[in-house]
């Protein structure tokens, strides 16, 4: 069962109804939903408990209030959000900004603690009726990975199209069949006007010298098969930006990196 479009109407029920707490019973009752199911549901789709994010939403929304309404004693945002003694909102406000209210205001530096839950879609796409794509929003950890890049200045190596395919396809399956690799890889892929860079990764250090980072963050995470994702990437950037504008998200294409992970050079659900 597809879980998005109820899930989409919890996160508008919970931002009308931030300034008092919400429980279980209460989204069961309302949505029709077993409470236990709800909560193992909303914790795969999100990453997050309801619990943990219904908290942090709510003191998102104290915090942009101290920034936003200067003038606005904190006692009174307090009582907004239903905490009838301002030191139990100092007390759980500090946990949350390592701060008091009051130095919070001063600083005037707005800490984001939670942004509003975007449940995305999970699409199926036919692109030319050779790949399927499954595409939806993830948070993801932090993660090293170690391999190979190569990069082709097309200003002095004009390459066509099909001859960058081919040379793709050549380098990832050169490193895919490696021995000792037999985890997970990741292919990123990333095209400027004149440069084409190309890296193959492993989240295993083995001998490889070149490393980065792929940053903790939301990710769009497409999940595909039949021809390769850069046998087509034009055509799949596309359909991922009338996605992203159906559901009104800004990614800066300018800059889009793709992530492909994989298992012994076949592609993971």
């Amino acid at each position: 069962m597809n879980y998005t479009h109820i899930l989409k109407e919890i996160i508008n029920y919970v931002e009308n109804n931030i300034d008092r707490s919400i429980t279980l019973d209460e989204i069961a009752a309302n949505f029709f939903i077993s409470k236990f199911h709800f909560h193992r549901i909303f914790k795969v789709y999100t990453g997050i408990s309801f619990g943990q994010y219904m908290g942090k939403r709510r003191f998102q929304h104290i915090g942009d209030d101290i920034l936003n309404y200067r003038t606005m004693e904190i006692w009174k945002i307090a009582l907004k959000y239903s905490y009838i003694h301002p030191q139990i909102l100092n007390r759980i406000f500090k946990k949350h900004y390592n701060i008091t209210p009051t130095q919070y205001r001063k600083n005037n530096i707005r800490k984001v603690i939670q942004d509003r839950l975007i449940v995305l879609g999970k699409e199926t796409i036919s692109l030319n009726g050779k790949i399927m794509i499954d595409l939806s929003l993830e948070f993801l950890k932090k993660t090293k990975v170690y391999g190979i890049t190569y990069s082709i200045d097309l200003a002095k190596t004009p390459l066509t199209k099909e001859e960058i395919i081919a040379f793709t396809k050549m380098k990832s399956q050169d490193f895919i069949v490696t021995p000792q690799l037999k985890k997970f890889y990741y292919i990123s892929i990333k095209k400027t006007k004149d440069i084409y860079i190309f890296g193959v990764f492993t989240d295993k250090k083995f001998d490889f010298e070149e490393h980065f980072t792929i940053p903790s963050g939301l990710y769009a995470l497409l999940h595909y098969s039949g021809d390769r994702l850069y046998n087509s990437l034009d055509v799949v950037l596309n359909d991922i930006q009338s996605i992203f504008d159906k559901e009104h998200l800004a990614p800066n294409i300018d800059t889009l990196e793709i992530v492909q992970c994989s298992k012994n050079g076949l592609t993971l659900p």
